[in-house]
């Protein structure tokens, strides 16, 4: 079953997930983000920092190698001038905020002090506030940059750690000792930060149980708020870096499935809540009760608190969400310069949602976050039987039971504690494009 299990599908950090984009015109945009501004709903941000010093093998995120300072400065001047095109009549209310990268800790503590001013000429920054933070950017100058986020006004923060093991480490190039991520925490629960994430990638080279076990217990006497717990996704076609990784090195579906499973059961018997797939927090943690209270969401970030419907990226390649469509910033920094310097927003492409893509979108989101889809609420919401919407879906659905990776009563469909942990596959069912994209395996 592991086998006939293990095969591509999406992440569903969207619906419909990226590879359905297309080419949009940046007046679309414009007339989204202006049918915004007169609505008075809050908002949330995310910003790209693309720039890593080196590249970690394992890596399938948007990166830009860079060691010059002023190619970084040049960089946060475009953003700036992206903040200030955003066409807003009054300061919005931001009640998220987050730094994704790359390595947005690679920013000076200038650059974040410039960069946090332009926001707040913009918008009323007023919830979560958070940024990913790589241990060897902040543990040199004993913790300054650390005190200095804290003192603009971010309350969460999220290490990349990834493995404790240091022949993991090395086959991966990333080399960062245990010290080294172990006392930046410690500066970090000094320092007040209200959510301290720790992020592991499973399935990584010359990882086994047995090693990555000592990895989880350490993970568990350090006590974080949250740990993520994230398949490596292996897509060479993508990141042809990933491709110097020798394939003998990796663990096997039963090995990556057996880490993934022990790992999963130690943090709960550690006392976290199991939040979706692949994140767990302690049970007073925001996110935890958000997770109780069917108040969780699923975007490119992952897991998060649903605390504005839209969003708006900024940066290159970065992706918003505004009046049920998506839309996505150039890839290059040549084509974003290229954009704001001529006073035009710098999307390339996006995906208007049709009111089909937003119901499929409703039942992949509930079984991603609540692992259920109530068939009374979806009439409710849609106007629709759910049974009779999608009765094309049924042989999946009957498929799924036979498998034992769900269940299904009059009222709900509910995935097993096995499907569970394949919730993805059980969300497939539901989405229209599969077969239109290529993705990383389920395992």
């Amino acid at each position: 079953m592991l086998t006939h299990w293990n095969r591509p599908v999406p992440r569903y950090t969207s619906y419909p997930t990226a590879p359905q984009f297309s080419p949009i015109e940046e007046g679309v945009y414009r007339e989204k983000l202006q049918a915004f501004d007169a609505g008075d709903k809050p908002l949330s941000l995310y910003i790209h920092i693309p720039f890593c010093k080196s590249m970690c093998l394992y890596c399938a995120c948007s990166v830009i190698l860079n060691r010059d300072p002023n190619k970084q400065r040049d960089y946060l001047h475009l953003l700036q001038k992206e903040i200030d095109l955003l066409p807003f009549q009054s300061k919005r209310r931001v009640t998220q905020l987050h730094l994704g990268g790359g390595t947005p800790t690679s920013l000076s503590e200038e650059e974040f002090t410039l960069l946090m001013a332009s926001l707040q000429e913009k918008f009323i920054l007023d919830g979560e506030i958070s940024i990913e933070i790589d241990p060897r950017t902040v543990f040199a100058d004993k913790g300054k940059k650390l005190s200095t986020l804290r003192l603009l006004g971010f309350n969460r923060v999220s290490f990349g750690v990834q493995d404790l093991d240091p022949e993991v480490q090395e086959a991966v190039r990333r080399r960062q000792s245990e010290k080294m991520t172990v006392t930046t925490y410690q500066w970090a629960r000094a320092l007040g930060f209200q959510g301290i994430n720790l992020d592991l990638i499973y399935g990584l080279p010359h990882q086994t149980p047995e090693k990555f076990r000592r990895t989880a217990e350490k993970f568990v006497a350090m006590k974080p708020d949250r740990i993520s717990l994230f398949s490596y996704a292996k897509v060479p076609w993508i990141k042809p870096h990933q491709k110097a990784i020798p394939e003998a090195t990796l663990p096997t579906a039963e090995e990556k499935f057996t880490i993934y499973q022990e790992t999963r059961e130690r943090f709960i018997s550690a006392g976290y809540v199991a939040i979706g797939m692949d994140h767990f927090a302690l049970p007073t943690d925001p996110i935890a009760m958000a997770y109780r209270e069917g108040n969780l969401t699923r975007n490119f970030q992952g897991y998060s608190l649903h605390l504005a419907d839209d969003m708006i990226g900024l940066g290159v390649t970065s992706i918003g969400y505004i009046e049920n469509a998506f839309f996505q910033n150039t890839k290059t920094i040549e084509s974003y310069r290229s954009a704001v310097q001529q006073n035009r927003l710098p999307v390339e492409r996006g995906y208007l949602l049709q009111e089909e893509d937003l119901l499929r979108r409703w039942v992949i989101q509930s079984l991603m976050c609540h692992f259920r889809v109530d068939k009374q609420e979806f009439q409710r919401q849609f106007y629709e039987p759910f049974d009779a919407h999608f009765h094309k879906e049924r042989a999946k659905i009957e498929q799924l039971k036979e498998e034992g990776l769900l269940e299904e009563t009059p009222e709900a469909l509910l995935p097993t504690p096995m499907g569970h942990l394949f919730i993805r596959l059980v969300a497939s069912a539901f989405d229209a494009y599969l077969k239109q994209g290529n993705y990383s395996m389920a395992i």
